[in-house]
């Protein structure tokens, strides 16, 4: 049984953007402004299930940051004019340019729970962390360094974790970003740690969160190793609905928290709020929503798991424990082992990496909906009016 090597607990990392102005002590952020960050959900979940079945200014910009260290690339806001989109050849009415177009497609690999995307910076490759649960993003201080890029002397980011230890970082200088075909602009950017990385090639230099995703609707194939940027000319109705698949599949409603997907699934039958959290190496049950859901911190103490340190060194208890049912959409999960652990946000649960692997997933910021079918599925297969049953090791 794994104890540690799947970090499971859940940080908060709380971080004000402030700029050096007229030398006032930076503000204290009020609860709107504090920022997310959580740790890796453990990747001991997948092995787990099968071991139970046996400088002061006044803030600028407030940075919500999540697992393994919430953060984009500070990338500035886009646009179609700035990206330069072509235009849809396809559209419903005569005269109306609309069709989803698809702007770029960046690689995308799973590395034991860790999504990432191969882009580049000054023509040099990168990897970097997709995090569709954090809000914005962050640098290492290695990728900072070996990319030889400038600090921006003027900002600076105030980051706080679960121990309630803060501390300030520079910010860095980001030029343009190539991914995926499309060209984005660059940024000021927190630099940080990321508490857990995949050691890949190119390397990790960071994350990319809601920011940038949420200009676009994006459509998770991982088992194609691909990332896809789907947008549209117009809002017309006369416009397409996304997906832009053959065949049948699963639709999800979805609302937006600070640009994050945020879906309703039933654990134990029982209604939940579950944050789509690609950051999240696997499911993750809040402390809270487990109790609602008749799960004693007796029962948790006797239920496997380990301790995890967060970025600050404040160390968090998680355990993996067996529900009787997890449903999301149509699609429903028997005697699921899933993560819990302290979730310092509202939300019941994460719904992380381990539910991306297996299948596609097109979030669709423009409609509000989630999409999803079985990964590699034919025409045809996928019915999202058929329920789904699976075991809860997916």
């Amino acid at each position: 049984m794994p104890a540690h090597d799947g970090v499971a607990a859940t940080g908060i990392v709380r971080a004000e953007r402030a700029r050096d102005a007229v030398g006032a002590r930076a503000g204290r952020p009020g609860a709107h402004g504090l920022a997310a960050m959580r740790a890796f959900a453990g990747a001991g979940a997948a092995k787990a299930e099968q071991d139970a079945a046996g400088s002061g200014g006044p803030v600028r910009r407030r940075w919500r940051i999540g697992a393994p260290a919430r953060a984009a690339l500070g990338v500035a806001a886009l646009s179609a004019a700035a990206i330069g989109l072509a235009a849809s050849p396809g559209a419903r009415a005569e005269g109306v340019s609309c069709a989803w177009t698809l702007a770029g497609t960046a690689p995308l690999r799973s590395d034991d729970g860790f999504i990432s995307l191969r882009a580049t910076v000054s023509g040099r490759p990168v990897s970097f962390l997709v995090d569709t649960g954090s809000e914005t993003g962050l640098l290492t201080p290695h990728a900072v360094s070996a990319l030889g890029l400038p600090p921006d002397r003027a900002h600076r980011t105030q980051l706080q974790g679960t121990g309630g230890t803060g501390w300030t970082v520079q910010n860095a200088l980001l030029p343009p970003i190539g991914l995926g075909g499309l060209v984005l602009p660059g940024g000021s950017v927190p630099v940080g740690p990321l508490p857990a990385m995949p050691v890949i090639a190119p390397p990790v230099a960071g994350l990319i969160g809601a920011d940038l995703l949420s200009r676009f609707d994006v459509e998770f194939d991982l088992k194609q190793g691909r990332l896809l940027f789907w947008t549209r000319r117009s809002a017309s109705v006369a416009c397409a609905p996304p997906p832009n698949w053959s065949g049948r599949f699963d639709t999800l409603p979805m609302r937006l928290d600070h640009g994050r997907p945020v879906l309703t699934v039933r654990l134990d039958g029982r209604p939940m709020t579950a944050l789509l959290d690609s950051g999240a190496r696997s499911r993750i049950v809040s402390v809270r929503a487990a109790e609602r859901d008749g799960v004693s911190a007796g029962v948790l103490a006797a239920d496997p798991g380990g301790i995890n340190a967060g970025v600050d060194g404040h160390e968090s208890v998680y355990h993996w424990h067996r529900f009787r049912s997890l449903q999301v959409g149509t699609e429903r999960f028997a005697r699921p082992v899933l993560t819990v652990a302290p979730v310092a946000e509202r939300f019941d649960m994460l719904l992380g990496a381990d539910w991306f692997s297996g299948r596609d997933v097109w979030i669709s910021y423009a409609s509000g909906a989630v999409f999803v079918r079985a990964a590699g599925s034919p025409a045809g297969a996928g019915d999202g009016n058929v329920p789904v049953v699976r075991d809860g090791s997916r």
